[in-house]
């Protein structure tokens, strides 16, 4: 995609639309409770790490349709190819917040019809929300629709091993594993509504505002350890040149395509 499609602004105005929903929301319900919600510590969670985006796709192959608008090249750690697109930041929390409000939603539903344990449940669909919606956004929205492509796989480890529409299986199973832990702080909470993160905060200091600090400080660290986590087998991999398996031909006319 070379000029802006209708698909296209779907997806920016999601990235940007859907941060800023979410974000909207967190601090809206903090502000009744009085205390920060799950759902603002998710979002914070989510952007603190979204620099880690641009070395991830270095490491998958990842390549964005021109079309879509980019940040500087001075902006740090910039090495998707083509450069980062703009609606990175925002878009991370549209992008991990939604899948852990349906994994939540989904795990609370199970556990008060079935009477499911609490922690297994939270952490079963919190890895089945965060697959399905990786394969559905990257896989089907992404490669086979032609916002980005993954121009090169690990052999034997990808749908449609080969074309340009091509999508490594591996990064749904990253997705799945940073939303069991999304999905249990979220879902995990006491009757007050604090988080497992909250409750250690403020066993450190009894202080509202210190407390909250701390969990804030909690959710980053977490978040950006779990991406960091996930992401290091696709750097390592990439490193020892195991990603070769892919199409000759430009993914986008007129754009090469990321060397090796």
């Amino acid at each position: 995609m070379t000029e802006s499609t209708p698909l296209l602004q779907i997806a920016i105005g999601f990235a940007y639309l859907g941060g800023l929903g979410f974000l909207a929301a967190g601090i809206y319900l903090s502000y009744r409770r009085r205390r920060l919600h799950p759902l603002v510590l998710l979002c914070i969670s989510a952007i603190s790490f979204s620099w880690i985006e641009a070395p991830y796709d270095w490491a998958v192959y990842a390549q964005f349709a021109p079309a879509i608008p980019r940040m500087p090249s001075w902006w740090p750690l910039n090495m998707t190819w083509g450069g980062l697109p703009a609606a990175v930041p925002p878009g991370y929390i549209s992008y991990f917040v939604l899948p852990a409000v349906l994994g939540t939603a989904l795990g609370r539903w199970l556990i008060g019809r079935f009477g499911w344990r609490r922690p297994q449940t939270l952490l079963i669909t919190g890895l089945a929300t965060g697959f399905v919606w990786a394969f559905l956004f990257n896989a089907i929205l992404g490669a086979r629709f032609g916002v980005f492509y993954y121009g090169r796989v690990i052999h034997g480890l990808a749908l449609w091993e080969g074309t340009k529409h091509q999508y490594p299986l591996y990064d749904a199973l990253a997705m799945g594993v940073q939303m069991m832990v999304f999905t249990y702080v979220s879902g995990r909470t006491d009757t007050a509504g604090r988080t497992v993160i909250d409750l250690l905060a403020e066993r450190i200091s009894a202080n509202r505002v210190r407390s909250s600090i701390l969990s804030v400080v909690g959710i980053v660290v977490l978040g950006t350890a779990l991406y960091g986590a996930v992401f290091a087998p696709h750097l390592v991999t990439k490193l020892q040149g195991r990603v070769t398996a892919g199409p000759t031909a430009e993914l986008f006319p007129g754009i090469p395509n990321q060397p090796r």
